[in-house]
């Protein structure tokens, strides 16, 4: 291609009556000054998470590119009765020598009709062409087909985005892509690469990931078992596998691979955890950072083990009020925290940890014990005794229970509380 897209990190979001966000606007700064390299977003379902994300794609895109995903049948763009909705993404080239710039689009709505107003306002240095927009690469949940090849014509951020928008989409063949990545990286480079993407999915250096003479891929080694195809390998590595050699397939065409071979570029997933076990959920973020460290990486999750290893200034919570959406100003500083801490906590997941049937008697146990002892009939005192009796001799539950209790009387000890 005749020039590579140019270098853009991401440092505001401001949103206007886009889907569920009436009025959004984020500051994704660190303490210095400078584009975060993370950022998390959560909430329930409905709160226009993957809109976020759609959103950043509209922004960074060229008109044609967003009239094409706007177009996609994903629902009205702009939100409720109004006829107008404004996306502004800031950020810079380089924001320690180079001013904050502007890519911003105002949408319309006539009718069942949407897209972007012109002129499209593009703020960047004279150099700076909207022919030639930022790299982003978005993955939607519907990441599950691949064996497309690339296309003809030079890189596209709709192209490289637009499983976001339509889940039927096809991720490009992972072994044409490992067999360029290869050519285009030399040996040392290639297999540097190679272990780090072995490392993400959670695997050993002792594993193989092989490209067979006869065509395909195959995975071998201790934490794999017997050899085995790549359509044979368990969804949670395949997906993410194929995800991430994906990327590496329109970096490639995008040319914004550097000579050390990293990815310079936005990477938005939806739902990161996706069909991953546990133990691979809470080590995701870490390891795909340490993997694409050039990369601002934009991500939802459902999964609290996901969002225990970021900090909390990297976290958004979403929560709808009403019928608009918020980001919770009041994220607490969860470090410390376990996962089930994180889920329970009602300004993050909101959830209860137990089970609907433990949840019902733990209310009625409260409910029957709120009640002044020399107010409660017999039948209340009986009931009492019962569910007491039946919650302790759950031993999960009993023994945090007991530690809880205990570690209240220590603290009341000791400051006299």
């Amino acid at each position: 291609m005749e020039h590579a897209p140019h270098r853009f990190e991401i440092t505001r979001i401001e949103l206007r009556r886009i889907r569920g966000f009436r009025e959004l606007d984020l500051d994704l700064r660190t303490s210095d000054g400078q584009p975060r390299k993370r950022t998390l977003i959560i909430g329930k379902n409905g709160t226009c998470k993957t809109s976020l994300l759609r959103a950043i794609v509209i922004g960074l895109a060229d008109t044609p590119d967003a009239n094409r995903l706007i177009s996609e049948p994903i629902g009205s763009f702009v939100s409720g009765h109004d006829d107008k909705g404004y996306i502004s993404i800031l950020g810079s080239e380089d924001a320690a020598t180079l001013p904050e710039r502007s890519l911003s689009k105002r949408l319309f709505r006539q009718g069942d009709r949407e897209g972007v107003l012109n002129p499209e306002i593009y703020t960047f240095t004279p150099a700076f062409s909207e022919d030639l927009p930022p790299f982003a690469c978005g993955y939607g949940a519907g990441r599950f087909d691949v064996g497309t090849s690339m296309p003809d014509r030079a890189y596209r951020v709709a192209d490289s985005t637009y499983s976001l928008f339509n889940y039927r989409h096809q991720l490009v063949d992972p072994e044409l892509t490992l067999r360029r990545l290869r050519d285009y990286f030399g040996t040392a480079t290639y297999e540097r690469t190679l272990g780090g993407i072995k490392l993400s999915l959670g695997l050993t250096e002792e594993d193989n990931i092989d490209l067979r003479i006869g065509g395909g891929i195959e995975i071998s080694g201790p934490s794999v078992g017997e050899t085995i195809a790549l359509e044979g390998w368990a969804d949670g590595y395949r997906v993410t596998f194929s995800w991430i050699l994906d990327l590496y397939a329109w970096a490639m065409k995008a040319e914004t691979i550097d000579q050390s071979g990293n990815i310079e570029g936005i990477l938005l997933i939806d739902e990161i955890e996706q069909h991953l076990h546990p133990s691979m959920q809470a080590e995701i973020l870490p390891r795909l950072s340490e993997l694409l460290p050039k990369m601002q990486i934009f991500a939802t999750t459902h999964s609290p083990l996901v969002a225990l290893d970021a900090k909390p200034e990297e976290l958004i919570v979403l929560r709808r009020e009403g019928d608009h959406v918020i980001a919770e100003e009041d994220v607490p500083n969860f470090s410390g925290y376990s996962a089930e801490d994180m889920l329970s906590d009602p300004r993050l997941f909101g959830t209860n940890v137990y089970g609907q049937e433990t949840q019902e008697k733990l209310t009625r146990y409260r409910e029957l014990a709120s009640i002044p002892k020399d107010e409660r009939n017999p039948e209340q005192r009986k009931e009492l005794r019962h569910l007491a009796s039946e919650i302790y001799s759950m031993e999960g539950l009993a023994e945090r229970e007991n530690e809880t209790t205990q570690l209240l009387k220590r603290l009341v000890a000791k400051h006299g509380l």
